[in-house]
């Protein structure tokens, strides 16, 4: 009788504990339910057609395309003070399958060929982007040289994802989508629409990633603004209307967009090495900052970054020396297009791309 009452009290005493551990385990998850339910609905939406995660941009804008995720996750807010919480922040990662066109509204689409590829290529009227479309609609290839020769890196260093912040309608993630693993990032939903459908009718969605984001050192939503007749002249305005560009021209008003950093794409990537491509009109001293784009760095080998150089040799050496003191702490050189270094001080002089390599990176650009 002794032994059945010690083996009864045993028994009770299991019990007792597995409820105080399920008690815990209830806590837990009731104080974290936010985290838990976004964690919950990200992989809910990778697996399912979530209808009800329709974005649509603007009232009177006919194309809508699903949004894959609001792609949820916690990064650390960039302050001065280290035991700051984490944010949430929203990458906009678009399904390439998942869009429609309604009856106002269709896309001229052709294939192109470079570098012995072929691959369907998504454009706009030609009186509405004189610099990219109508080139492609006579045969011709806009940077043809300059995707070539990002062609050719990837092709000689197989380690390397490709990532393309200002893609536009894909001149070189669509090309590059057939050699490795892309990420592409445009802020111009009408451009990012384009390229999904491109990535949809070639069959290259398993090896791409599109985000509908602008990228910046302020996690915020902007205004965009955009050239009349080239629509790769996209950019991030203050106000709400947009009736001139920089330069003075006439321009479109687009409906906001997020702006991220480049820390954001961490979650993103696919590789530990990338060659990285940045056209944001300007607006590449917002990215390269130590609080936007350090871990990025940190995390990932970048041996390459091709960069436009067209707006910012027209600013003063106050406002780009930044970027280039990131680079140069990093141990990156500037070069020209015959892999020449360039000085700082010529910055005025500079082509209107530039390479910057990392110097113990031996192969030439």
């Amino acid at each position: 009788m002794f032994k059945l009452d010690m083996a009864v009290t045993r028994e009770k005493f299991r019990v007792i504990a597995l409820i105080l551990v399920t008690f815990f385990v209830l806590i837990v998850i009731c104080l974290n339910s936010e985290s838990i339910q976004s964690s919950v609905a990200h992989v809910w939406s990778s697996q399912h057609n979530n209808t009800d995660r329709v974005a649509r941009y603007g009232s009177n804008k006919s194309l809508l395309f699903h949004v894959l995720s609001e792609m949820t996750y916690r990064v650390p807010r960039a302050t001065s003070n280290p035991r700051t919480t984490a944010t949430t922040v929203a990458l906009n990662v678009v399904r390439p399958d998942s869009f429609y066109v309604d009856n106002n509204m269709t896309f001229n689409c052709t294939q192109a060929k470079l570098s012995k590829l072929r691959f369907p290529i998504c454009m706009y009227a030609i009186n509405t982007d004189i610099y990219v479309s109508e080139p492609l609609l006579r045969g011709g290839y806009f940077e043809g040289a300059d995707v070539n020769r990002l062609l050719r890196l990837l092709k000689l260093d197989r380690r390397l994802q490709f990532i393309d912040i200002g893609a536009n309608i894909g001149l070189y993630s669509l090309p590059a989508a057939r050699l490795t693993q892309v990420l592409a990032v445009e802020a111009n939903w009408l451009s990012i629409a384009r390229l999904a459908k491109a990535v949809d009718l070639g069959g290259v969605s398993s090896n791409i990633t599109l985000v509908h984001n602008a990228v910046s050192n302020a996690r915020s939503d902007f205004t965009m603004g955009v050239d009349r007749q080239n629509q790769g002249h996209a950019f991030l305005i203050n106000g709400t209307n947009c009736t001139f560009t920089p330069e003075g021209q006439p321009c479109n008003t687009l409906s906001r967009t997020r702006a991220v950093f480049l820390n954001d794409f961490l979650p993103l990537m696919r590789s530990k090495a990338a060659l990285l491509k940045v056209d944001v009109e300007g607006h590449e001293l917002n990215i390269f900052t130590e609080a936007s784009a350090r871990q990025f760095f940190d995390q990932i080998d970048i041996p390459v970054v091709y960069m436009e150089w067209m707006w910012l040799k027209q600013l003063s050496w106050e406002v780009v020396q930044p970027v280039l003191n990131f680079f140069h702490t990093r141990r990156y050189d500037i070069l020209d297009y015959n892999n020449v270094i360039l000085e700082h001080s010529t910055y005025r002089k500079w082509e209107d791309n530039v390479f910057v390599k990392k110097s113990s990176y031996i192969t030439e650009v």
